[in-house]
């Protein structure tokens, strides 16, 4: 399970190559608002390979935002991996899949990954520097997230409530990813 904790952001690559494939096969690209939501995966896999494959987020967590220069905490590689695997690799394709029944269940995929390439705009633009993230943040998380959305609500009729509870669990996962990282500080440091 080590070599999986350590290496598993290095086989996103390749898996971001394979389900882009399968993407062009599988889905229709005249079908745009599906197959937008199920392109997300793929851009979030590169993100992720930017991101972890050095191990320069968790540096950077560790370091520049909680200014931990000693110790793997708050971040690990397991805990990034218990972070990463069950939203992007499990609960994001389960999503796209059920899109594939009815559109309004991959509504919040591309608010997912706006918001989180926001985030690493923001701690760009906050600390004047790069954070791992930040350029498929830039180039494809933001643009195609957003173009995502764009054409979502311009071929579908979205209610309030799907908005509403699309955004809201976009904004939970990602308060749970951060409130579990500062729990995982805080706890770290009180037994050090």
């Amino acid at each position: 399970m080590n070599w999986l904790y350590k290496n598993w952001a290095k086989l996103s690559f390749l898996l971001a190559i394979i389900v882009t494939i399968f993407i062009f096969v599988f889905i229709k690209t005249e079908n745009s608002v599906l197959f937008l939501i199920w392109i997300q995966i793929p851009i979030y896999l590169l993100h992720q390979f930017e991101e972890h494959r050095w191990n320069g987020f968790k540096n950077y967590i560790n370091k520049k935002v909680f200014n931990v220069q000693k110790g793997d905490f708050p971040l690990n590689d397991k805990n990034i991996f218990w972070i990463n695997i069950p939203i992007i690799w499990i609960l994001m394709p389960i999503f796209a899949g059920l899109s594939s029944i009815n559109i309004m269940f991959g509504l919040w995929i591309p608010f997912f990954a706006v918001f989180n390439s926001l985030s690493h705009v923001i701690f760009s633009i906050q600390n004047w520097e790069y954070n791992p993230g930040l350029i498929v943040s830039l180039i494809l998380g933001i643009p195609v997230g957003t173009y995502a959305l764009i054409t979502f609500y311009s071929y579908i009729a979205v209610s309030a409530i799907i908005s509403i509870i699309s955004i809201f669990f976009a904004l939970l996962l990602h308060i749970i990813i951060f409130s579990y990282i500062r729990m995982n500080y805080k706890k770290t440091n009180i037994k050090n």
